[in-house]
């Protein structure tokens, strides 16, 4: 079992203002626990995010989630001139979802790695595409002892 987490998980985890900051703090607390086996990410989706917390929140709010990514055992996986021919394909293939080239990288590496579930909260882009989405409404689904748990296990990431 494997799960892959995509931006706007992290963005949110680091945006208290953000819609969905709870369902991130709950599906990376799980994702960190190993609710769904090893934990994948990207280097876009790591870019992706530190640019857009470095941009809307704050330079400190970008460099301690590159901190904590690194320290987190999450694996990345990083483009090479293969991955980046079979993107473009990918990227072309689904044009009318209006894939980014960050999301059409994404699917690539469930594609390959069969990696079973992905968190993310566009599923306008990834809507029959991947399957097992995990994102919206997620902490609702949780019961009040285990979300007052992972309310406190955040603290630690912050």
């Amino acid at each position: 079992m494997s799960i892959l987490i995509d931006t706007g998980i992290f963005y949110a985890f680091y945006n208290k203002k953000d819609t969905h900051h709870l369902d991130s703090i709950g599906i990376l607390i799980h994702a960190m626990e190993g609710k769904w086996g090893r934990v994948y990410t990207t280097n876009l989706i790591a870019s992706e995010t530190a640019t857009l917390l470095r941009y809307r929140i704050s330079l400190n709010a970008a460099v301690n989630f590159l901190n904590a990514l690194k320290k987190s055992g999450i694996i990345i996986f990083y483009m090479d001139q293969t991955t980046y021919d079979d993107i473009i394909k990918i990227f072309k293939r689904y044009h009318d979802k209006q894939l980014s080239f960050v999301d059409a990288f994404s699917i690539k590496i469930t594609n390959d790695l069969g990696i079973n579930y992905l968190a993310t909260y566009d599923e306008r882009s990834f809507k029959g595409i991947a399957n097992n989405i995990i994102g919206r409404g997620y902490f609702k689904t949780l019961t009040k002892g285990e979300q007052e748990k992972i309310l406190k296990e955040h603290q630690k990431y912050m």
